[in-house]
């Protein structure tokens, strides 16, 4: 289904269509906030209100912006919203290794580099996961996050600066 068809679809509440936009995005957007979070558990439940979200705002949507980019911002401020929420009845995400990817487990390179982004904090951890490993530009990353692409730079210059002195803490060359 073309973008713009699905969209206009969305926007009539198409049950088909919003069980399509589940089933197209749902890996995606689910692995992009478990790289943040480093927990199933919140990533499954932001999942869940991203897409409820999703239904609720389509009719705001605005036509000039790419969908996958539409989806990840919603995302990033629900799970930003989670954590806030956690944080204020007390609830800290420890961010210690756990919910190991089972394609991590048998990678000793990629195991080190989910510990070293364990390191990392959240900020941390979303902008490396948009750019680096999911390969969004500077300017998409930067309507996802809502900063100038400058920030986008600066910040992300400075994250993989943290995560290479992290893994380089961890002996990652004696390791490998």
């Amino acid at each position: 289904m073309e973008e713009k068809e699905l969209i206009e679809r969305l926007k009539k509440g198409d049950i088909a269509a919003k069980e399509y936009l589940i089933r197209e995005y749902r890996n995606l957007i689910f692995n992009a906030i478990f790289q943040v979070s480093r927990d199933k558990v919140i990533a499954e439940d932001a999942l869940q209100e991203t897409f409820l979200r999703a239904f609720k705002y389509i009719k705001g949507f605005k036509s000039n912006a790419n969908i996958t980019t539409w989806l990840y911002r919603i995302a990033m401020n629900t799970l930003k919203n989670e954590f806030k929420k956690r944080s204020n009845m007390g609830v800290t995400n420890d961010s210690e290794v756990k919910d190991v990817p089972l394609e991590y487990s048998f990678d000793e390179k990629k195991k080190i580099i989910w510990e070293g982004m364990n390191r990392l904090s959240e900020e941390e951890r979303e902008i490396i996961t948009l750019v680096d490993i999911r390969g969004f530009s500077y300017e998409e990353t930067s309507k996802m996050l809502d900063v100038p692409v400058g920030t986008v730079r600066s910040r992300l210059a400075r994250s993989r600066d943290h995560l290479r002195d992290e893994i380089l803490k961890m002996n990652f060359f004696d390791k490998i």
